[in-house]
């Protein structure tokens, strides 16, 4: 999974961990979105932090790899069929939340219920 740098056509890692945890329950209520139990932990904490370190950019990458299948999904990576859609709240893919902000390229953190 590619995420940007300086193009902005390109997802961040902090976006890729912030949808994640935007769209995690915990596995409780629904698997196959946001972190699984071995992830939950660290991956909101991540997603809450302000600034990163070295380390903790190193396991984000690393963490958002794993999820790499949910988050191509949503838009982060390969296009999606979504793509090019006028940017907007829609009904949230994930079921965790009612609504889910698509920004016209992907799926992001901000939700509505």
């Amino acid at each position: 999974m590619r995420f940007r740098r300086h193009n902005q056509a390109q997802a961040t890692v902090r976006e890729a961990i912030e949808y994640l945890a935007s769209a995690c329950d915990g596995a409780v209520r629904r698997d196959g979105h946001g972190f699984s139990r071995d992830h939950v932990q660290l991956g909101h904490a991540l997603a809450r932090q302000k600034a990163w370190t070295r380390r903790d950019r190193r396991l984000a990458r690393a963490i958002a790899g794993v999820y790499s299948t949910q988050l191509t999904t949503a838009g982060f990576g390969a296009p999606t069929r979504n793509q090019g859609a006028a940017a907007g709240w829609r009904k949230d893919p994930t079921g965790v939340h009612r609504l889910r902000y698509w920004n016209g390229a992907r799926w992001t953190a901000w939700t509505a219920d």
